[in-house]
């Protein structure tokens, strides 16, 4: 499906419109899973959509060839591998990330945005490094988008909940809200974290580990950003 069919941006349902094209229905559901796999300043999406019409692989073009030849593998080896992995529930480039011996590192793109609330809105990344069963060390090589959001980056051990808006018991609200401060990070319970990664500058989290089990990392609009604003932002992940 073509952006132009699709009216993906005001240009260009203004340049249908002119030509008197009839644009796709939007409202279909093959449709629908398309946009669901849209990936912000992407020419190409390749995306895997089930026999029910679910999203179940994303992958910008040009990233999918990045990761061909970090794996060491041609082009058609690495497009052949992207499906098999979506067929068999690996979900990539939809947050869940498996990362073994053969394949120790990918990459992945999302967008973020700032909670109207602190802790109400996170893009969560899940990490498996259960292949690993000796540790290593989780590197996470973090770039933030164009637009006006900083990006804060928590990783969690993949059995914790999430922080939520409201205080976790003991914590007084105010020290909650904030987000600042030693009390505030221990009630936190982050493993690593990245604060305030600004537009259009790098990141970079290590985590060492003991014994391969799995991770969260949650990506949010920092505390100083204007409320519901978006950006995008990329990961490298990897074990060594």
């Amino acid at each position: 499906m073509s952006n132009v069919a699709l009216g993906r941006t005001p240009k260009e349902r203004t340049y249908i419109a002119q030509r008197g094209f009839k644009g796709i229905d939007t409202t279909h559901p093959l449709a629908q899973a398309v946009i669901s796999g849209w990936q912000i300043h992407s020419p190409v999406d390749c995306l895997v959509i089930s026999p029910e019409l679910e999203l179940i692989g994303r992958q910008l073009v040009n990233q999918l060839r990045g990761d061909s030849i970090d794996r060491g593998l041609s082009d058609t080896e690495g497009y052949r591998l992207f499906l098999t992995e979506a067929l068999e529930g690996k979900s990539p480039g939809l947050g869940r990330i498996v990362l073994t011996h053969s394949c120790p590192s990918s990459e992945i793109m999302d967008t973020f945005q700032t909670p109207m609330v602190p802790h109400q809105d996170y893009t969560v990344v899940e990490i498996d490094t259960t292949a690993f069963e000796g540790g290593g060390t989780l590197t996470l090589d973090i770039g933030v988008g164009r637009g006006k959001a900083e990006g804060t980056f928590y990783l969690f051990d993949g059995n914790k909940n999430l922080p939520r808006e409201k205080a976790p018991e003991g914590v007084p609200t105010s020290v909650w809200e904030r987000q600042q401060g030693e009390a505030y990070v221990e009630a936190l319970g982050a493993l690593a974290t990245r604060w305030y990664v600004y537009p259009e500058k790098t990141g970079k989290i290590t985590y060492p580990f003991d014994k391969g089990q799995l991770f969260r990392l949650c990506a949010t609009g920092s505390a100083y950003s204007v409320k519901g604003s978006r950006n995008a932002f990329s990961v490298k992940i990897s074990v060594l």
